[in-house]
């Protein structure tokens, strides 16, 4: 999926960059809310087959930093740009899986390739909505085995996963001819992932960020 999104960002850059009126060159800093739901199987007692299944919930803020490359084509009505946006940082957290898995989680190298139509509200000002595709790497460490009554616990010690998902966003922009300042909200709402450890004990969970971003850079 990683190929496919860069595939179709690089090929959007490449054509806006042919009839490009603008390129853009920025800075994104952000705080977000990342919030997670889901379910859980506890080893079982003959270390065999999953267990009782638990509901479990949690979220985690966070400061996220990032770097993005837009080309706007000017059009009749509004401006359309084609971006990619990289946030090479990672965050961690971790997680207290009670009767279930206690592990460290981090989550980093999120990429998003996105369209931002944007309409000028005066010469200096434009207000945008963004959509995209955000993909990011989850490395699951520090596994702590659950303990079984009878039989083998589950050997599991890592795990690594993708979180995928759609964004959306609103946001506003004040530019001149050199430069640009940005400030909006985003949302991503991540696909589920699951994993299950060797005694058949299944993790599911679902993820969404929601962020509030500044933004500022180069106009070329």
């Amino acid at each position: 999926m990683r190929k496919i999104i860069l595939g179709l960002a690089t090929s959007c850059l490449f054509v806006g960059s042919a009839l490009a009126d603008s390129t853009y060159l920025g800075v994104k800093l952000s705080y977000g809310t990342l919030d997670a739901d889901g379910t859980n199987t506890t080893n079982s007692a003959s270390g065999g087959s999953g267990g009782a299944a638990l509901n479990s919930s949690g979220n985690m803020n966070l400061p996220l930093a990032s770097i993005f490359l837009e080309k706007e084509i000017e059009l009749s009505n509004l401006n359309m740009a084609f971006g990619i946006d990289l946030m090479p940082m990672s965050a961690s957290t971790k997680l207290d899986g009670g009767t279930g898995t206690d592990a460290d989680v981090e989550v980093g190298n999120q990429l998003t390739a996105y369209i931002q139509p944007s309409k000028t509200l005066a010469d200096d000002m434009a207000v945008f909505v963004k959509l995209g595709y955000s993909r990011a790497d989850v490395d699951v460490t520090n596994i702590t085995r659950q303990a079984t009554t009878a039989g083998t616990a589950s050997t599991d010690d890592s795990a690594s996963k993708s979180l995928e998902g759609p964004m959306i966003g609103l946001g506003f922009q004040k530019s001149n001819e050199t430069r640009f300042m940005r400030i909006e909200a985003t949302y991503t709402d991540y696909d589920q992932i699951s994993y299950t450890n060797s005694n058949s004990k299944k993790l599911t969970a679902d993820a969404e960020l929601t962020a509030i971003n500044i933004s500022f850079g180069k106009k070329f």
